[in-house]
């Protein structure tokens, strides 16, 4: 059958315009409306050994789209913004903001659109304590260095933040201090978030009356006796004396300093060897704490012939 346009158009015209109406009247009873919501921005689980170092922020603006009854009600609950870290990957990464929304709205814009992120792996390093002192003793008396353990610990992080790290630091409170100071202290190594095994050191400070320093003869201790044939022709220390601090009444009664022994038993050949320097009581510090003791062994020789007569020379 024919459409027949003439008798048609009135028809098509009114509906096309009834449509039009529509339109109009709905917007101008529920136009569209922007709403801005601040979302908190999620991203995918990590593996154990992974963290994110920085970059990543807490939450994202989201520009939504809707009519006045879409948006009266809504919350930021009502969306959920992430970004997906590749597995596997480390450094830095900038990685674009995914939103979802609830059906009939239109998310217009996020910012931002991308995370700037620093990804990084978790590692460990042992490092070494260094120990310093706070305040003065009480007048008349002297901190000496002090005596701590342990002095390495084990420290759990980024990867970027421990290759940084050239020491932990512990400090202790000496103020007024008349006696020696014993103190568990914290050790720290500044504003990071990393895990220290163990948290703490023990650390003990001597506090005495007064202090001198005096350098005294190093002689190497040597025990045993070398193998049958052998002797030991000389034994020599390197360096030959030790600066030493303590009480002067105590240091003037010391002639000298005894290393650990150096046992040379049945031994046919020279021997070098390192070892301590023997701290005496009264005696708060030996500088150097080892030296190089050398014990130089040589064959004896073959042995005289026996005397098998004898002659009488005396004079008649």
């Amino acid at each position: 059958m024919q459409f027949e346009w003439r008798k048609n158009s009135i028809k098509l015209i009114s509906l096309f315009l009834a449509f039009v109406l529509w339109i109009y009247v709905s917007n101008e009873q529920n136009p569209v409306r922007e709403k801005i919501l601040n979302v908190k921005l999620e991203h995918n689980q990590l593996a154990q050994d992974v963290i994110i170092g920085g970059g990543l922020p807490e939450s994202v603006s989201v520009r939504v789209q809707g009519n006045k009854n879409q948006l009266v009600n809504l919350s930021p609950a009502d969306f959920r913004a992430s970004v997906t870290i590749p597995e596997g990957k480390t450094g830095d990464l900038s990685l674009p903001v995914q939103v979802s929304s609830p059906p009939g709205l239109r998310v217009a814009g996020v910012i931002p659109e991308e995370a700037a992120v620093f990804v990084d792996r978790i590692i460990e390093r042992r490092i070494p304590v260094a120990v310093s002192l706070r305040g003065a003793p009480a007048e008349g008396r002297t901190a000496l260095a002090p005596f701590f353990e342990p002095d390495t610990i084990t420290v759990r992080g980024p990867g970027r933040v421990l290759n940084s790290l050239e020491r932990a630091t512990a400090q202790v409170d000496i103020q007024s201090a008349a006696a020696n100071v014993e103190q568990t202290v914290p050790v720290s190594v500044g504003p990071f978030n990393v895990t220290l095994v163990p948290a703490e050191v023990k650390v003990v400070v001597p506090v005495v009356t007064s202090v001198s320093s005096r350098t005294i003869p190093v002689r190497p201790a040597v025990t045993g006796t070398p193998a049958a044939g052998h002797t030991v022709k000389g034994v020599a220390v390197e360096p030959v004396s030790a600066q030493t601090l303590g009480a002067p009444g105590d240091l003037n009664g010391i002639s000298s300093l005894r290393t650990e022994a150096v046992d040379i038993q049945g031994l046919e050949a020279s021997l070098v060897r390192e070892v301590a320097v023997v701290v005496p009581p009264g005696v708060s510090s030996v500088q150097p704490g080892r030296v190089k003791v050398t014990v130089e062994i040589v064959k004896t020789g073959p042995l005289p012939p026996p005397v098998t007569g004898s002659t009488d020379t005396r004079l008649r």
